[in-house]
């Protein structure tokens, strides 16, 4: 079986065609430059088994009277075309459930399928905590000897599982009827068990975006193994997109590489592990490399050295690697492989503030930024009033006021009683993030790290599309830490600058 795709002038996409063999039980890796269309063909996919799925997952208007999605999967064909009254792509026709059932999609945060069951799991807590009392339950040996295979530990020996309506969780116990939820371990344990329960439920195909995600580059690799026996075991095609070099070289020969053409249009070929790791990150011709977790900070260290360091005497490439242990790790593993340079000194880790305090920034040649983020340093200056208006901020972004007590370390104090009485209320009709936010806040609760780091990034992301350049924004930030920016400032310098050359240019 066979699933064809068409897109046509979707989002900044003009056109993407491509073919899935279902049938060949394989690994399939995509990956490309950041905006070639990876995020847009595994939607599409999604799209073909929930028709909203580009309503909920992308911006407004990445649809026009131009814009078509053609399919053809076991001698169906369907079409998504351009309803105006609906602005967004519509189809009369759908995909018979038995296919649809067989097809699973899986999508980056915060819109994956793992993130919505988080939610599922909070709410049959009741049922969880009664079976666990009655040792109601089954030991997965197979998801326990996946676990630990990747992570190389013991921590999941007790894991039991418990079905609720059908449904498997997974939680393990401890005295006195304690146990820790799979929605309570860390991210990356919680999309394998998220993966392993779709697995195990025998899809003819599974679609993943950024698949290393909250994996460290050694468990991506050995995921990769351990995929290659799923496979086979249940007879599903995995398909998933990356970045990861440790993944890219693990799958060599079943990589494909998206980039754009003259035309505008995006070829999908398979291309050799060189050819991806050259053209991806540039790497032949740079006699040195600074590695980022993200493309902002990239962005923020280009914009850094262009306009503020002595000019650079050797050629160097800032690569935006992915997530602070993944960057610190692929820095790591060229000491012994030398994929990027044969002296691993002209490799350095530049990572946000907020990992300062972390066995990975006091490893050699790793240096963090002054900020806790340039996102969340951001937002800080805002809410400080002293960057864009304070209403159009509170405007753009809820919990005005928890923000501002994380952001100056106070205890939040403005919960409600009659707030919470309502919103308690409403949430037994309603259950959605917005009501739980609101009832969070009328309870008094301070808003958690991993939401003001959203918040940030919001902010970001709207100032620079609306109105602000990242240069003016990166400027001014400089400009509020020039004492702390100066240190950081002399490492690159040193870093990239002969010592000759460095004092023969601040001498002139």
């Amino acid at each position: 079986m066979k699933l064809a795709i068409s897109i046509r002038n979707v989002q900044h996409i003009s056109k993407i065609d491509f073919t899935f063999d279902l049938d060949d039980k394989s690994l399939l890796c995509i990956t490309g430059k950041n905006g070639s269309g990876k995020t847009t063909l595994i939607k599409a996919i999604g799209n073909l088994i929930n028709a909203d799925t580009f309503t909920r997952t992308s911006a407004a208007r990445i649809a026009s009277a131009a814009s078509l999605i053609r399919y053809e999967i076991n001698g169906q064909e369907i079409v998504f075309k351009y309803n105006a009254k609906l602005k967004t792509l519509d189809s009369r026709q759908t995909l018979p459930k038995s296919l649809k059932d067989r097809l699973s999609v899986e999508l980056p945060i915060p819109y994956g399928e793992r993130f919505n069951f988080f939610q599922k799991i909070s709410g049959i807590d009741d049922d969880l905590r009664r079976q666990i009392v009655l040792k109601d339950y089954s030991r997965p040996e197979e998801l326990i000897s996946f676990l630990k295979a990747i992570y190389l530990t013991n921590k999941f020996d007790n894991l039991v599982e418990i079905t609720v309506k059908g449904v498997p969780y997974y939680v393990i116990p401890y005295d006195d009827d304690y146990y820790l939820r799979e929605d309570h371990f860390s991210s990356g344990e919680y999309f394998l068990i998220s993966l392993y329960r779709r697995i195990r439920s025998h899809y003819l195909a599974i679609f993943i975006d950024e698949i290393d995600i909250s994996l460290d580059a050694a468990a991506q690799v050995r995921l990769v193994e351990w995929l290659r026996r799923f496979k086979d075991i249940y007879q599903t095609k995995f398909v998933f997109t990356t970045h990861s070099l440790a993944m890219m070289r693990t799958v060599s020969d079943e990589l494909f590489y998206m980039e754009e053409q003259a035309d505008g249009a995006i070829s999908i070929e398979r291309k050799s592990y060189g050819f991806v790791k050259s053209t991806l990150f540039g790497f032949n011709g740079w006699e040195k490399y600074i590695l980022t977790e993200d493309a902002v900070l990239s962005d923020f260290l280009k914009h850094l050295i262009d306009q503020h360091c002595a000019r650079p005497f050797y050629q160097f490439k800032i690569i935006f690697v992915g997530g602070s242990k993944n960057t610190t790790d692929l820095m790591q593993r060229n000491k012994s492989e030398k994929f990027l340079t044969e002296e691993y000194r002209n490799v350095i880790v530049v990572l946000d503030g907020d990992q300062r305090k972390t066995a990975l920034a006091k490893k050699e040649n790793v240096f963090c930024i002054p900020m806790e983020s340039v996102e969340k340093e951001l937002l800080t200056r805002c809410l400080k009033g002293e960057f864009w208006d304070t209403q159009e901020l509170q405007r753009l972004i809820p919990d005005h006021d928890r923000l501002q007590a994380f952001s100056r370390g106070e205890k939040y104090s403005g919960g409600s009683l009659l707030k919470r009485l309502f919103y308690q209320f409403i949430l037994i009709f309603r259950k959605d993030t917005e009501v739980r936010r609101k009832l969070s806040a009328a309870r008094g609760e301070p808003i958690k790290e991993r939401d003001f780091s959203n918040a940030g990034k919001r902010l970001f992301a709207h100032l620079t599309a609306r109105e602000f350049t990242q240069q003016q924004i990166f400027d001014f930030l400089i400009e509020k830490n020039p004492t702390s920016i100066s240190s950081l400032l002399n490492a690159l310098e040193q870093f990239l600058s002969t010592s000759h050359a460095l004092n023969k240019q601040r001498n002139s």
